[in-house]
């Protein structure tokens, strides 16, 4: 069995680096940190990790994606961020058919990438089925000889 708060104690260091004074980049990377290891473990180690880090109480895997207005994505007021983000203008705001285009624009790229892994996976069946033909000729040479 694994040890439950070693393995959250290795998510919560690994969290911790790089998330500055921010306590919501904090807890969003503690649960993908969290989340990550759980999906190395048998399904009951899993369970009792992600039930540990529940009670420990900086896991949150049900909390909403989206952000608080008025901050930016690492939960930091606008322009006071190190990272630099300043609040988005007006105009900045993406319209409907941006988004669309967007969209259609990333199913042509999963089109592309899907074709790429079907064309790899034929190319792979090609060169297994060279690998037994070849030996099949080699044995019947072998009995025809």
């Amino acid at each position: 069995m694994c040890d439950v708060a070693e393995l959250y104690e290795r998510a919560n260091s690994a969290a911790s680096k790089g998330c500055g004074c921010s306590y919501e980049l904090y807890v969003q990377k503690l649960t993908r940190e969290i989340d990550h290891t759980a999906s190395q473990l048998t399904p009951d180690q899993a369970a009792a990790l992600q039930e540990y880090a529940r009670q420990k109480g900086d896991y949150a895997p049900d909390a909403e994606e989206g952000h608080l207005e008025g901050f930016c994505c690492h939960g930091i007021e606008y322009g006071c961020c190190p990272a630099g983000c300043d609040a988005p203008e007006e105009d900045e705001w993406e319209s409907e058919d941006e988004e669309a285009a967007r969209i259609a624009l990333n199913q042509e790229i999963m089109a592309e990438i899907e074709a790429e892994e079907e064309l790899a996976r034929l190319s792979a069946i090609a060169v297994r089925d060279a690998q037994v033909l070849d030996r099949i000729s080699s044995i019947r040479r072998r009995l025809a000889a």
